[in-house]
């Protein structure tokens, strides 16, 4: 827990430019971001993505952040092409300030023989084309990329490819609404045990502290992210 709090601290800092209070920053994510659970109707439930990674159908913590911005605010080159501009998204979420000091605290405490493969700069996270396949950080790795969706998974390193007891999955999009004048960005997130056995009427296994850090953490990448995208 010690990685999430200290990542959620410097991501609210980072919101505020390290001026106003963690309170004033809380107060600025809920006023730009909104943050909603998903219903068991949610089409990401009904992926092949999905089911190939939660087989038995295990409770999730299951959530969305949405960000919605005028597209005279976009960079004109991503304004008529929604992959270029999921891509861009996704670039942002990685490489930007929200997930900086998770990336730094990976790096120092978890890069164990064998995660060579990795990526671990956001520097290098900034480039990425985010193909399947993609490992970053021994947390992450890009298990789908349809153009307007990537999906990458998380919970465990990538080095452990069968059911975790800790797992979970991202997807990532953007969506031009030109009736609107708008582009819609969603950070959709499902945690999970994988490997725990089915068991009717059970919730979510995530303790309620890191469900409470888990809200403004999302919060955080998406608002971070889409200065990414912005002109």
């Amino acid at each position: 827990m010690g990685i999430i709090r200290t990542t959620l601290l410097t991501g609210i800092y980072g919101v505020t430019g390290g001026v106003a209070s963690v309170g004033a920053g809380m107060a600025y994510l809920a006023a730009t971001t909104s943050f909603l659970d998903l219903t068991k109707n949610d089409p990401m439930f009904k992926t092949k993505t999905y089911a190939k990674y939660n087989p038995k159908g295990n409770p999730a913590l299951q959530d969305v952040v949405i960000k919605r911005i005028p597209l005279r605010k976009i960079r004109p080159e991503l304004r008529d092409n929604e992959e270029a501009l999921t891509l861009e998204f996704c670039r942002g979420i990685w490489s930007r300030w929200g997930f900086w000091a998770q990336s730094k605290l990976q790096e120092r405490y978890d890069k164990p023989p064998g995660s060579e493969d990795n990526l671990w700069r956001t520097s290098e996270l900034a480039l990425a084309k985010y193909e399947k396949g993609l490992r970053f950080s021994n947390h992450f790795e890009v298990v789908n990329n349809e153009g307007n969706e990537i999906v990458v998974r998380c919970g465990g390193s990538p080095m452990n490819a069968g059911l975790r007891d800790s797992d979970g999955l991202v997807f990532l999009s953007a969506k031009i609404d030109k009736e609107a004048q708008q582009a819609e960005f969603r950070l959709k997130t499902a945690l999970f045990s994988s490997a725990a056995p089915f068991v009717e009427g059970a919730g979510h296994p995530i303790p309620p502290k890191i469900t409470f850090l888990h809200e403004w953490y999302v919060r955080i990448l998406v608002q971070s992210a889409v200065g990414n995208v912005k002109s």
